[in-house]
């Protein structure tokens, strides 16, 4: 099979790493990302890192922060009044929780708790960190027509 091009739909399996090495996410336990590319699905470095790959070739894509998700803002910790939380559980440090923000709903961190309020930090995990992905091409689907 030809190389990819852009256009081409592509299962894809990615592990993103933090600069420890630390593995943030890795798809290679479940079903394979499908993209087509060209249509702004992933990340346009990645597109064209893809470019001219094959079948079972892997890609390694390092990010700065500013390419990835970006600086941490401080002025992304909030804390929040527990009332205004509709929680059915006790929120923990480290967990995920979601809140209304703008009328949106919006996935935090859980920082810190009191008795009446909790700190929740809405900044991507990966804020301010260089991002690194292994990106393998599982398979370069046929084109129709």
């Amino acid at each position: 099979m030809a190389p990819v091009t852009e256009g081409d739909t592509l299962l894809l399996h990615f592990t993103s790493t933090r600069p420890d090495g630390e593995v943030f996410e890795d798809t290679r336990t479940g079903e394979p990302v499908r993209v087509t590319l060209g249509k702004n699905q992933i990340n346009p470095l990645f597109e064209r890192a893809l470019i001219g790959r094959n079948r079972g070739e892997t890609v390694t894509v390092v990010l700065p922060p500013e390419k990835a998700y970006g600086s941490y803002r401080k002025q992304l910790v909030v804390t929040i009044k527990r009332k205004k939380l509709e929680l059915d559980h006790e929120p923990v440090p480290g967990e995920f929780i979601r809140v209304e923000v703008m009328g949106k709903p919006c996935l935090v961190t859980v920082v810190d708790k009191t008795d009446k309020t909790v700190t929740v930090d809405a900044n991507h995990p990966l804020a301010g960190e260089t991002v690194t992905y292994a990106i393998t091409v599982a398979a370069i689907l046929p084109r129709d027509g």
